[in-house]
C-alpha cells in the first residue's frame, strides 16, 4: 500500500491532488485543517472490492461512463462531508488492516443508511421533547388563566362551573364567550345555562308520537339496549293500544340474547322475530307491515369490534327507511362517549338515547357529545324499570338535571373544582 500526504488552501483543491497522484482508486485516510489549508492523508493498493462493485461489475450490471463517474462524485462527496472519515486528530495506521477497515465504513455508509428512528437515542430525544412541551403548554396555560381571572374575574369562575358541570373545554370557553358579563355572577350562571339549553339538541318524544316507524337501536356492550327497547315497546302500547309493536332482534352473537327481548315481548304480548342475515331481516319486517312501531334491538359490540361494520351493513341494506339511535351510557367519560359517537355514525344516526342517568356523577359529558356533534337526544333513561324510568329529552330539563348531580356529589354552584388544579399549574410556572 502506497501512503502519501497532500495539501491545498481547501478539500476541493487536495481531493484534486489526490486524483491526479494517485488515480480515483485512492482512498483518503485522514484529513486535517492546517494553517496553511487542508492536509489529506490518501493511499492506493487496496482491496477494490471491499469499497463496493469493480467497474466490470459495475458494466455487467448496465452503469455507462456517465454512471461511473456519478458513482465516483458519490464516493468523493462522502470524502468531502467526512462521511467514513477518521477523526482529524487520529494517526493513519501503517498497514493493510486499517486501509479495510476505512473501506469497509465507506461501503457500508454508502449500502445501509442510518435508520433514524429506530436509533435508541432519537427515541429518547423524542420523550425528552414531549416532556419539555407538556411542561411549556402547562406554563403558558397557568399564565392565560392568570390573564383571565384577573381581567374577566366572573367569566372565569363561570368557565370554572361549566367544566365543573362535566361540559368539553372547548363548549365551556364557547359559552362564556356568547355572555354579557356583569358583576353578577349568579346571573351570568343563569345566562350561560341558557346558552347551553339553547344550543343543546332534542327531539321532543317523536318516537313515540310517529306512526309506521321503524327504528333500530344501536351502541356498546351493556349500554341497556334491551331495557330500552322494552321501555320503548311498552309506552308506545301504553299510548296507543295493544298489537300495535313489533320486536326484531339482530343479536346472535352473547348465548341466549334472545331471551331477555323475548321474555319482555311476551309480557307485553308483542309478537318478536330473529333476524340473523338481511333477507330473514326483510321478512321480519315484512311480517310486521302491519306494525304502527317496530323496533330492532341490535347486538352490543365495542366501537373497535371489527364485526360492527357487519351490523351497519344489515341495516343498510335491508331496504327499509330504518332511524338509527345510538344508546350512550351517561356514566362514560366523555372521550369514551366521543370515540363510541364516531364509530357508530358509520351508519346514519337519527338521535341518540341517554342510559343510566341514573349511575353517573356527571351528565355534562352527554350533552357535551351531543351539542359538539349535533347529535338529538330523543330520550333519558334511569333505572330498569319498565317502562316508568324513560323520559323525552327536554333541554331546559337535561341541564337542570346536570346541576343538580353536580351539586349532589359535592360539587356546589359557588365551589371552584378546577381553581386548585389550575393554581397548581400557575404555582408551578412560577416556581
Amino acid at each position: 500500500m502506497k501512503i502519501k500526504r497532500f495539501t491545498g488552501p481547501d478539500m476541493r483543491q487536495a481531493i484534486r491532488q489526490v486524483r491526479d497522484a494517485l488515480g480515483e482508486d485512492a482512498v483518503i485516510l485522514s484529513n486535517q485543517t492546517t494553517a496553511a489549508g487542508v492536509e489529506v492523508v490518501a493511499a492506493i493498493d487496496y482491496d477494490e472490492s471491499l469499497l463496493g462493485p469493480s467497474e466490470a461489475e459495475s458494466n455487467a450490471i448496465g452503469f455507462d461512463d456517465n454512471d461511473q463517474e456519478l458513482q465516483r462524485e458519490a464516493i468523493w462527496d462522502d470524502v468531502r462531508y467526512g462521511r467514513g472519515i477518521p477523526a482529524t486528530n487520529q494517526k493513519p495506521a501503517q498497514n493493510n488492516n486499517f486501509a479495510q477497515a476505512q473501506a469497509t465504513a465507506a461501503s457500508a455508509v454508502q449500502q445501509e443508511p442510518f435508520k433514524l428512528n429506530n436509533d435508541q437515542s432519537f427515541k429518547e430525544m423524542q420523550s425528552e421533547i414531549k416532556s419539555l412541551r407538556g411542561l411549556l403548554v402547562n406554563q403558558l396555560s397557568g399564565l392565560a388563566w392568570e390573564n383571565e381571572t384577573r381581567y374577566h374575574p366572573v367569566r372565569a369562575r363561570i368557565l370554572q362551573r361549566l367544566i365543573a358541570l362535566g361540559l368539553s373545554p372547548t363548549l365551556s370557553r364557547n359559552i362564556t364567550e356568547q355572555l354579557q358579563e356583569s358583576e353578577d355572577i349568579d346571573h351570568n350562571w343563569r345566562m350561560a345555562l341558557g346558552v347551553l339549553a339553547h344550543q343543546l339538541p332534542v327531539m321532543d318524544d317523536s318516537i313515540l308520537n310517529t306512526k309506521k316507524n321503524v327504528i333500530a337501536i344501536v351502541g356498546a356492550t351493556g349500554v341497556g339496549k334491551t331495557t330500552t327497547v322494552a321501555k320503548l315497546a311498552a309506552r308506545y302500547l301504553l299510548r296507543h293500544g295493544k298489537g300495535r309493536v313489533g320486536l326484531v332482534t339482530t343479536d346472535n352473537y352473547r348465548v341466549a340474547a334472545h331471551e331477555q327481548l323475548r321474555s319482555y315481548a311476551r309480557i307485553m304480548g308483542a309478537p318478536m322475530r330473529v333476524a340473523s342475515d338481511v333477507e330473514s331481516l326483510q321478512d321480519a319486517l315484512a311480517a310486521f307491515h302491519d306494525k304502527e312501531l317496530v323496533i330492532i334491538d341490535t347486538a352490543g359490540m365495542s366501537q373497535r369490534d371489527m364485526r360492527l361494520n357487519e351490523q351497519f351493513n344489515l341495516l343498510k341494506e335491508c331496504g327499509h327507511d330504518i332511524k338509527v339511535f345510538l344508546a350512550m351510557a351517561a356514566n362514560n367519560q366523555r372521550g369514551v362517549m366521543t370515540d363510541v359517537e364516531r364509530a357508530f355514525k358509520a351508519v346514519p344516526l337519527t338521535g341518540c338515547i341517554l342510559t343510566k342517568v341514573d349511575e353517573t356523577t356527571s351528565l355534562g359529558g352527554g350533552l357535551s357529545v351531543a351539542v359538539e356533534h349535533k347529535l338529538p337526544i330523543a330520550y333519558i333513561s334511569d333505572g330498569q324499570q319498565v317502562p316508568e324510568d324513560l323520559h323525552p329529552a327536554r333541554a331546559h330539563a337535561l341541564v337542570s338535571r346536570a346541576v343538580a348531580i353536580m351539586q349532589d356529589v359535592g360539587i356546589g354552584a359557588k365551589d371552584d373544582p378546577i381553581s386548585q388544579m389550575i393554581g397548581g399549574m400557575v404555582a408551578h410556572a412560577h416556581g
